[in-house]
């Protein structure tokens, strides 16, 4: 009798947990509390494998955000997931092809790409002069390590692609592309411009662990740039003695 309870208590145990395996992702994010600024549309698949619709931040909106999760790395106490989002042939539309792999040694992005169109992010910073811009953000991450004393280690590059910018005076400029590379300071992401483009951008940008970003750098126009480039410089400050006008936001 006492032999028959315990295995009617292991299969009941076992259903549950095949249930729970086994549960439309749809039942998994009743539990995961989003920020107000995310919302999702229908959402089709389990946890093992699955898709949003549409998921939309602000001004951003990923198209067919798809998972999968990898049963054989949970043996392996780890949580390894690819994500996938967009077409790269839709440049107007956010685009990510992620693999992220999760275990005791922190947080490992490798061979993962995001571009996002430049329009769509210039709300979400405040910049110091008040500007317009297009094109496409890229960038492309060979290997990313966040544990929990920060940035551990971070190889790749971002790109601004088919740069455009509109200042204050109205006229589009073409910039064509603006080149950075990524690594890690000081436990935090950090973005270092290739000054050799026609603004002379030449910017350090970091994000802490709240999520705020911070640019310290300076600008330096083009001499044959219009000259309502130059004009629009007075939004900016003054420019020091070898004409570059500081940027710090």
């Amino acid at each position: 009798m006492l032999k028959s309870l315990k295995l009617i208590f292991i299969g009941l145990v076992s259903y549950l947990v095949f249930m729970l395996l086994l549960a439309p992702a749809s039942f998994w994010l009743r539990w995961v509390e989003l920020p107000p600024a995310v919302q999702l549309g229908p959402v089709t698949g389990s946890i093992w494998q699955g898709e949003i619709s549409q998921l939309r931040y602000q001004q951003l909106s990923f198209e067919r955000v798809r998972w999968q999760l990898s049963g054989w790395a949970l043996w392996r106490g780890q949580l390894k997931l690819q994500l996938h989002s967009g077409s790269l042939q839709q440049t107007a539309l956010p685009y990510v092809q992620a693999n992220i792999r999760y275990g005791l040694s922190g947080v490992t992005l490798t061979d993962s790409l995001l571009r996002l169109p430049v329009n769509s992010l210039v709300p979400l910073l405040q910049l110091p002069l008040p500007v317009a811009a297009a094109g496409e953000l890229v960038v492309d991450i060979q290997r990313f390590v966040q544990q929990d004393n920060g940035c551990a280690e971070l190889q790749g590059a971002a790109s601004w692609n088919n740069a455009q910018l509109q200042p204050p005076t109205g006229t589009w400029l073409q910039l064509e592309a603006i080149h950075a590379r990524l690594s890690c300071q000081q436990g935090q992401p950090l973005l270092v411009t290739d000054p050799a483009n026609p603004l002379g951008l030449a910017i350090d940008a970091t994000v802490n662990t709240a999520g705020v970003l911070s640019v310290d750098g300076t600008l330096q126009p083009a001499a044959n740039l219009p000259a309502e480039v130059h004009q629009a410089m007075q939004f900016v400050g003054q420019p020091d003695a070898n004409g570059r006008y500081r940027i710090r936001f």
